[in-house]
């Protein structure tokens, strides 16, 4: 397994966005392109989880994740990752961190998959 100053070696060079640069590219995304916060959020979830899946190999089959998840969409984000780690054989423990009442509507969505 690589470290993890070996997998940033190449991301050095990489553009950074401030918070106001990717409000706008969520704008976007979905006022231009069409493409919806759900579609973002399973997108990034899955890519996530895939990330995590070549980290651990064929070990994801075994491999205990925890995930802390907040009650926004980046806390969704991380709900469909574990998800997709669960799928592929990971016993995954989700944690919300904060009041399941006041998850907003994409991430409610993903936490009931969770609670299942």
């Amino acid at each position: 397994m690589e470290s993890y100053d070996e997998m940033n070696s190449n991301t050095q060079n990489l553009p950074v966005l401030t918070t106001d640069q990717m409000i706008e590219v969520d704008r976007l995304m979905v006022e231009e392109w069409g493409i919806n916060l759900y579609q973002m959020m399973e997108n990034a979830g899955r890519n996530f989880a895939e990330l995590a899946r070549r980290q651990m190999g064929e070990a994801v089959k075994s491999s205990r994740v925890v995930m802390l998840c907040g009650n926004g969409n980046n806390g969704g984000g991380g709900m469909t990752a574990a998800r997709h780690l669960h799928n592929w054989g990971a016993r995954v423990e989700v944690i919300l961190v904060g009041d399941e009442n006041y998850l907003k509507e994409n991430p409610a969505h993903q936490w009931q998959y969770c609670k299942s």
